[in-house]
């Protein structure tokens, strides 16, 4: 098995260890999320700034360990210092050392939106972070058929919870597509071979409808990268392991922030050509 495979491979396992809502408590968290606002709503309708969401990782399959949980108060300090414009939180347990338990904390403690990232497989997981607070989650293309990609943006719509679709290929696009995927996150890494290639989001940008927001995810390195993608007509990006390692991240952050788009920046999505 590849990477991949192994993850999902522990995640089912992990949820048949986990004791699934009763009908009552999801018929409540329905009830309540439906009349709650969602800032990300406002996140993704900003066009013309750079809207980061900073990562709070504490390890990953390619990096080993990140991050110490003692540290992320930290980070999470820096990030809100620094004009971060929301937060993602990996809780992936075994891969990425992540935990709903961290979920919770990094919601407690910060008045920014919040992203959950993990491989959402069944419902439960989407209830659960409903029923956490979180505005957005992750749907990873690639680990889902089309029919449970359909299933999972109704729910999270249906829970009051933005699905950030992730894709990395042709393949994944046509399926996110289909799906009537209204928000689109193209991961620049390979979930397979864990492969960096900003190349990813260059090829994929002129094949993605203009009304579907998109959100640059993982490869971002530097000032010079997030104005490549700003003057392509992207700037939704999530980061995570440059700032994370970054010697004064809030630094890192503001540098970041301070990019424009240039005057006379292609939009690839209106002129492909």
């Amino acid at each position: 098995m590849n990477i991949l495979e192994q993850i999902v491979s522990e995640k089912k396992q992990s949820l048949k260890r986990v004791q699934p809502y009763n009908f009552r408590e999801i018929e409540a968290i329905i009830a309540t999320a439906r009349y709650q606002s969602n800032p990300w709503v406002n996140l993704f309708n900003l066009k013309n700034e750079p809207v980061i969401i900073a990562e709070i990782k504490l390890g990953s399959p390619s990096r080993g360990s990140i991050i110490s949980p003692e540290a992320v108060p930290y980070y999470l300090s820096e990030y809100q210092k620094a004009g971060a414009s929301a937060l993602s939180v990996v809780t992936e347990e075994k891969y990425f050392k992540g935990n709903t338990t961290l979920l919770k904390m990094v919601i407690q403690n910060t008045h920014l939106p919040v992203l959950r990232k993990d491989f959402v497989i069944n419902d439960f997981q989407i209830y659960q972070s409903a029923y956490f607070g979180v505005g957005a989650l992750l749907i990873i293309v690639k680990i889902l058929s089309l029919s449970k990609i359909r299933k999972f943006i109704h729910l999270c719509e249906q829970l009051n919870i933005i699905p950030l679709v992730e894709i990395h290929d042709q393949q994944d696009l046509e399926k996110a597509i289909e799906a009537r995927a209204n928000f689109i996150g193209i991961n620049n890494r390979n979930l397979t071979s864990l492969e960096v290639s900003l190349h990813t989001t260059e090829s994929l940008l002129p094949k993605i409808p203009d009304q579907i927001t998109i959100v640059c995810e993982s490869g971002i390195r530097s000032r010079e990268d997030l104005q490549q993608f700003m003057d392509l007509g992207i700037n939704h990006f999530l980061i995570g392991e440059y700032l994370l390692f970054h010697s004064q991240p809030g630094e890192a952050l503001r540098e970041l922030k301070g990019v424009k788009k240039h005057a006379s920046s292609k939009n690839l999505r209106n002129n492909p050509s």
